[in-house]
């Protein structure tokens, strides 16, 4: 059966290795960063880079972003030199063609994507709402968790895409990927903060932070992302894997769905304002383990 052609949107830190395991799986691969340096190794792995989404999306069956939130996601689908316009384009010219599909793997929230899905179910274009989780290792690993909102014959169609980058899991209807990356992220975020509370009582009682962590490493009481972080809070080092700046505004996300009537989660409240304490304290750009810098002081 042929392969279908994807197109890739967005080459950070996250976005680069995940288009990497597309090309590995053989998968003909379109590639388009707002910084064209960032297309050269892809490039030369043998993808073809294109000047603008527009440009894009008319060679290709399934469009991938991977990009900040969901201002940057509307625009890349329907700005000028957009998703959009490059669907239209090519469907013009192949009249009778099978939908296109966009797969939005930023975080965005739950909102954002529906409004999305009902755009472009008015056009003709199927879109999936699917985030990711497990950082920059499991990127580079092609071990990523994917949240899938959508149809599901949908998600059949472009599933050997996604198995190529992790563990692709159904959720349910549009939304709901986004909606548990927001529950995965808010916990997340959370237990950063424990850990950081754990690491400054630790200090207190005037416990070395490396014999801390060697006994951590061998309790059920941490999950595999805390064990991850521990050496940052050894070393005092917090080397970009997430970004204190886009956990602030996946906190933000998750806060701005609750309405009135939903739970007060003062949990998510504090966490959140502890990340943008963070991001204003010039922590933005560190990772998300630099919430101790903020929680010490």
């Amino acid at each position: 059966m042929k392969k279908l052609k994807v197109g890739f949107i967005g080459l950070g830190l996250m976005g680069l290795p995940m288009a990497k395991n597309i090309l590995k799986a053989g998968f003909p691969l379109v590639v388009y960063n707002r910084t064209r340096s960032k297309t050269k190794e892809l490039e030369g792995l043998g993808a073809k880079v294109a000047q603008n989404p527009s440009e894009l999306a008319k060679d290709v069956d399934v469009i991938i972003t991977m990009v900040t939130g969901p201002k940057e996601v509307e625009g890349l689908i329907f700005g000028k030199q957009g998703i959009v316009a490059g669907i239209k384009s090519s469907t013009n010219s192949n009249r009778g063609s099978t939908p296109k599909v966009v797969v939005d793997m930023s975080t965005i929230g739950p909102q954002a994507a529906v409004k999305i899905f009902s755009q472009l179910g008015k056009r003709d274009v199927d879109f999936l709402d699917a985030p990711v989780t497990g950082s920059t290792p499991k990127a580079i690993t092609g071990e990523l968790t994917i949240f899938i909102g959508g149809k599901p014959e949908v998600f059949q169609k472009v599933r050997p895409v996604l198995a190529s980058l992790g563990d692709p899991l159904f959720i349910g209807k549009s939304g709901q990927g986004q909606a548990i990356k927001m529950v995965n992220n808010m916990i997340v975020a959370i237990s950063m903060a424990a850990l950081a509370e754990g690491m400054l009582l630790a200090d207190a009682e005037k416990l070395p932070r490396s014999k801390v962590a060697e006994v951590l490493e061998n309790v059920p009481a941490l999950s595999p992302f805390q064990k991850l972080k521990l050496s940052n809070m050894v070393n005092k080092k917090h080397p970009t894997l997430f970004s204190v700046a886009n956990m602030a505004k996946d906190l933000k996300l998750a806060r701005s769905e609750i309405n009135s009537g939903s739970p007060k989660l003062p949990f998510l409240t504090r966490v959140a304002s502890m990340y943008k304490q963070a991001q204003n304290k010039g922590l933005a750009s560190q990772d998300i383990s630099a919430i101790l810098e903020v929680m010490k002081n």
